[in-house]
């Protein structure tokens, strides 16, 4: 190898790794927990064989572990399967805090579900992560374990 294309390699190399996302890459996860009364769902049916197609409609507020209201939840879900599997689209806003939006599969309960954080507004702008969703108290309320970055 010439003496040019060493030098061309090295300080390509020097950038690359300047600008790679290892590089800049904030590793530091933030982690917590917060709970959804479910009470207050709606079930939309629309008669169909297995259930596929039918709704969860969801507004009800976020608490934290005592049971204080801390924000809201709004979603909607939609039936995939006959093993009542949902695709369902999420927003939490946290009061005074901002909100995350996320999405992805409800598996059948009572298996915890994980969905990708999509993004986020306010303290969580820019935010990813994942939430996992445990049901409790017979599905009157649910467990929410989110970390992100």
């Amino acid at each position: 190898m010439s003496y040019q294309i060493a030098k061309i390699a090295i300080a390509s190399g020097i950038i690359l790794t300047a600008f790679s996302p290892t590089a800049v890459a904030d590793d530091h996860v933030e982690t917590m927990t917060i709970y959804n009364d479910a009470s207050g769902d709606g079930y939309i049916s629309f008669d169909r064989v297995n259930g596929i197609g039918d709704k969860i409609v969801c507004n009800s507020d976020m608490q934290d572990e005592t049971g204080d209201r801390i924000g809201t939840g709004s979603g909607h879900c939609t039936q995939l399967d006959a093993e009542k599997n949902f695709f369902c689209s999420f927003v939490i806003s946290l009061d005074g805090r901002g909100m995350l939006a996320g999405q992805g599969v409800q598996q059948t309960e009572p298996t915890p579900s994980t969905y990708p954080i999509i993004g986020g507004a306010g303290e969580f702008e820019g935010v990813t992560g994942k939430m996992v969703s445990m049901p409790i108290e017979d599905r009157a309320r649910f467990v929410y374990e989110i970390s992100f970055k």
